[in-house]
C-alpha cells in the first residue's frame, strides 16, 4: 500500500496520529465539533484499512439515509481514492452497490440507510468485515447492534463518526462515558477519538471566531467544543426582539416598494390546541419577513382560506405555496380547492434538523417579524424551550408547549430555503 503522503494537506499532530495508527480495536468512533474533520479523518483512512481487512467480504458504509451517505462520504471518498490511489469507482445510486478497484482488488461494498427504526430488516442475514458509520449517533439502536453482529471476520472493524448528541444518548452512555470511565471492557475493543475545530488545521482562526459567535449555551458547547451536553434553556436563544423586529408601518412600505419578491405561508393545523398560519415575503436580499399571522383554536378550513385570500386582495400580490402539516392531508386537500391558484404542500421537517436551519437564518439575521401583527410568533420565541435538567424527557428535543406558531414557522421556512432559495440568493 501507497503511505500516506502528508504534504498535500496540512494536518494537526492528532490527525497524523490517527491517520498513522494501525487497526487495532474492533470499533473506533471519532467524535467532537462541527467542521473538525472526523468525516474526512475516517475517509483519508480507508486505503490503509482496506488493505489491512482485504476484500473477502463486504463492506457497507451507512449513514441516516443513502443520500446523507452520497453526501457527506462519497462525495469526498470516490474522487480521494481516483485521484490519489488510482482507483476505480462504480456507485449504483438505484441499489446502494459501490464497487471499488484498488491496488488491482476488487472491494465489494454497500451504502445504505440505517436512520429508520427498521433499517436494520435490509443488514439481516450479510456478513462484513469493515463498516463505516457516518453521523452514527442519527443511527436507529436496533440497525447499530444488528451492524456490530454483521462484522464476524476475524479482522473486521468499525469506524464511526458523529457530532454531539444528549448526554442521555444510547451512544454516549454505552460507549464513550464507560471509556472515559476507565471500564477496561469497554476499552479493549473500543477506541476513541475527540476532536474540536482547533484540530482541524485547515480552518482559519477568523472562521472559528465567527462560528463561535453563532451559538450561546449548549449548542456553543456540543458544536463548536463537541461536548455531550443537554440542550436547555430556550430553542431559538440568538432571537433579539430588538434586532429582529420592524414595525407594521415598515412591512407595508416594504410591500408597496416591491421590496418582497416572493410571498408564502406555513401552517399548523390544530383545534383544541391553536391553529397558526403564517404569511411570509422574502426580501431581495435574502432576508425573509414574517408579515401576518392568523392564531386561534377552532378555526375552520373557510376561516383559514377565507384570511389567506383576503391577504392576498389587500396586499395585491400573488402568494407562491402553503407549507402544512401532513397529519391532515383531507384537510389541505380541501384547503387548496379553496385556494384555486395558491398550491398547498405538506412536508413536514424533521424536528431537530429544521430548528437547526431556523436557527441559523436567525442567527444570519435573515428573518424579522412584524411585531404588531404576529404577537403570538413573538410570544413563543420567547417561551419556546429546552426541557431543563429537573424535567424528565428522553428526546432532546423541545417540550411539546408553546409550540404552534414555531412549528408553522419551520414549516415555512424550510420549505422555501431547501427548495426554492437558490433561484433568488443575493449575489456576494
Amino acid at each position: 500500500m501507497s503511505p500516506i503522503k502528508w504534504e498535500n494537506s496540512i494536518y494537526s499532530p492528532k490527525y497524523k496520529k490517527f491517520l498513522s495508527r494501525k487497526p487495532a480495536k474492533f470499533f473506533t468512533l471519532c467524535d467532537g465539533a462541527v467542521r473538525s474533520g472526523k468525516t474526512l479523518a475516517i475517509i483519508y483512512k480507508i486505503p490503509q484499512l482496506f488493505d489491512y481487512i482485504g476484500n473477502e467480504y463486504l463492506k457497507v458504509f451507512s449513514g441516516y439515509s443513502r443520500n446523507t451517505v452520497r453526501n457527506n462520504v462519497l462525495i469526498e471518498l470516490i474522487p480521494y481514492l481516483e485521484n490519489y490511489h488510482g482507483a476505480k469507482c462504480r456507485y449504483n445510486s438505484a441499489t446502494g452497490e459501490l464497487d471499488i478497484r484498488l491496488w488491482k482488488k476488487d472491494y465489494a461494498c454497500l451504502v445504505t440507510g440505517g436512520g429508520k427504526a427498521d433499517s436494520d430488516a435490509k443488514i439481516q442475514g450479510s456478513t462484513w468485515d469493515f463498516w463505516y458509520a457516518n453521523e452514527l449517533a442519527r443511527h436507529s439502536y436496533s440497525f447499530y447492534n444488528m451492524a456490530l453482529s454483521r462484522l464476524t471476520p476475524e479482522k473486521a472493524c468499525a469506524y464511526a463518526d458523529c457530532n454531539p448528541e444528549s448526554p442521555n444518548h444510547w451512544l454516549y452512555k454505552e460507549r464513550i462515558k464507560p471509556y472515559l470511565d476507565g471500564d477496561e471492557n469497554v476499552k479493549s475493543i473500543f477506541d476513541y477519538h475527540h476532536f474540536t475545530m482547533e484540530d482541524n488545521a485547515n480552518l482559519s482562526q477568523t472562521f472559528i471566531e465567527n462560528q463561535k459567535r453563532l451559538y450561546k449555551g449548549a449548542f456553543l458547547s456540543r458544536k463548536i467544543l463537541g461536548l455531550w451536553v443537554i440542550a436547555d434553556g430556550l430553542v431559538y436563544d440568538t432571537f433579539s426582539e430588538e434586532k429582529h423586529t420592524v414595525s407594521r408601518r415598515e412591512i407595508l412600505e416594504k410591500i408597496n416598494s416591491n421590496e418582497f419578491c416572493e410571498y408564502f405561508l406555513g401552517l399548523d393545523w390544530g383545534w383544541n390546541h391553536p391553529l397558526c398560519c403564517g404569511l411570509y415575503g422574502l426580501a431581495k436580499n435574502g432576508i425573509y419577513y414574517k408579515i401576518n399571522e392568523f392564531y386561534g383554536q377552532k378555526k375552520t378550513i373557510d376561516e383559514v382560506s377565507g384570511w389567506i385570500l383576503q391577504k392576498q386582495r389587500e396586499y395585491g400580490r400573488y402568494f407562491r405555496f402553503i407549507n402544512a402539516d401532513n397529519a391532515r392531508p383531507e384537510q389541505n386537500d380541501a384547503l387548496e380547492r379553496k385556494l384555486g391558484t395558491i398550491r398547498v404542500y405538506a412536508q413536514k421537517p424533521k424536528v431537530a434538523d429544521s430548528i437547526e436551519l431556523v436557527r441559523s437564518i436567525i442567527n444570519y439575521d435573515r428573518l424579522i417579524i412584524n411585531r404588531d401583527d404576529c404577537k403570538e410568533t413573538l410570544r413563543e420565541l420567547q417561551s419556546y424551550r429546552y426541557p431543563c435538567t429537573e424535567e424528565t424527557q428522553d428526546t432532546d428535543l423541545p417540550l411539546k408547549e408553546d409550540d404552534d406558531a414555531m412549528d408553522e414557522m419551520r414549516y415555512a421556512l424550510c420549505f422555501y430555503e431547501t427548495n426554492f432559495m437558490k433561484e433568488y440568493r443575493p449575489k456576494t
